[in-house]
């Protein structure tokens, strides 16, 4: 495979692949476990980035695929700033989350083809993952509990959830990195201590739960039984969270049957049909290059923070980026998550579709959440191995 850079000798290089692992577990897991703090998160994984090209060599595909991403990205900034006069401000905001989020993906990729990860050391990174999303959910959730306003606790840490009461006092937290716990679930084997495995399904159901997200719910019950399909047997997380959802419905019943069917979920819902006609009207007036990033549906403003990100996620994506860009976008990102991947293939797109999916409904796709959960299921499905010569990597 020709590359742009030389690399190091044999023992050199696996000297490299242990420091980089240890650096990759430690970015997984402040990007994916720890809500808010996007510059925090910013500075490691740009540094992890800029480690990787300095200490190692990279494919030219790998060069092709970013200046791909980049131009793609520029090309909707453009049109976005010059053409349509969205505000540099969110026009910089929405390209920086983008190129983050495909950084993150190329970081995932190189991982998957060039390092040799355990499933045993996999566990043990999804473990520290859902040990430390339910440990600062729970936190969160205790402050406010305590009284703290809501608002203030966003504030210290940077982020926005619904608030919405559940029942018992506590209140709805969805953070956008929530959406790698489905991803945890199933890429998660265990089997070794059961105390542990125990632990690991509490820490998820619990997130995933206190989101009280209708997708996050689905995605993570869809996720379970393809583990067991996985693992071809129904071992002991399979039962315990049979067991816990079953004690969940019936402790949260009327606050779980008026999220799936109620006024306010009809209203939740209007919101979207209303995103999707005025995004519409966008897609037909500028189909082919788009409004351009950062811009909002004319008429319809979501959020005054970030009034580029829908619900309806891939008809704003859509709305900004044209047929032309949408094409091109998608098309980076499957080969971001296709090439690195060796086996597994029906498992690995049963996951990527339920995921793919959600943008119709869910405005943190292409959070880090997504980036490493995708990231992690790569790992699972391609397995441990040597560190062989050259693998197909986009990084």
């Amino acid at each position: 495979m020709a590359t742009i850079a030389g690399t190091f000798s044999r023992p050199g290089r696996n000297d490299f692949l242990r420091r980089y692992e240890k650096f990759f577990f430690l970015t997984t897991v402040l990007s994916s476990a720890l809500p808010g703090f996007a510059p925090l998160k910013l500075v490691v994984i740009v540094a992890l980035w800029c480690y990787l090209m300095v200490g190692d060599s990279f494919t030219i595909a790998a060069a092709l695929w970013f200046v791909s991403v980049s131009l793609n990205l520029l090309l909707g900034a453009q049109v976005g700033a010059v053409f349509q006069g969205v505000p540099l401000k969110y026009v910089f905001d929405h390209f920086l989350r983008l190129i983050v989020f495909f950084i993150a993906l190329g970081i995932g990729s190189y991982t998957a083809s060039r390092c040799s990860i355990s499933q045993k050391r996999l566990d043990q990174l999804i473990f520290v993952i859902a040990i430390g999303l339910m440990v600062f959910k729970l936190l969160i959730a205790g402050a406010v509990l305590a009284g703290i306003p809501q608002s203030r606790v966003q504030g210290i840490f940077g982020f926005d959830t619904p608030t919405e009461g559940i029942g018992f006092g506590l209140q709805r937290l969805q953070f956008p990195s929530d959406i790698i716990a489905p991803f945890l679930i199933a890429c998660y084997v265990g089997g070794k201590k059961k105390i542990k495995d125990g632990i690991l399904l509490f820490c998820i159901a619990t997130v995933v739960f206190l989101s009280f997200s209708r997708f996050l719910i689905v995605f993570y019950l869809l996720c379970t039984l393809l583990r067991a399909l996985w693992i071809k047997k129904a071992d002991f997380i399979t039962v315990l969270n049979v067991v816990v959802s079953v004690a969940f419905v019936i402790v949260f019943f009327e606050s779980i049957l008026s999220r799936f069917a109620s006024v306010d979920t009809e209203i939740s819902d209007r919101t979207r049909v209303d995103q999707i006609h005025y995004l519409k009207i966008g897609i037909k007036t500028f189909p082919l290059l788009g409004t351009g990033i950062g811009s909002e549906a004319h008429d319809y403003l979501r959020n005054d923070k970030t009034p580029y990100l829908y619900e309806a996620q891939w008809y704003a994506t859509t709305m900004q980026m044209g047929f032309i860009g949408v094409f091109w976008y998608v098309l980076n990102l499957l080969l971001a998550v296709y090439v690195p991947l060796r086996k597994n293939y029906v498992a690995f797109t049963v996951v990527f579709l339920v995921w793919f999916f959600s943008g119709f409904t869910n405005p943190y796709l292409t959070g880090l959440g997504s980036a490493f959960g995708l990231t992690i299921l790569l790992l699972r499905c391609n397995g441990a191995r040597l560190q062989s010569g050259r693998a197909a990597t986009i990084a």
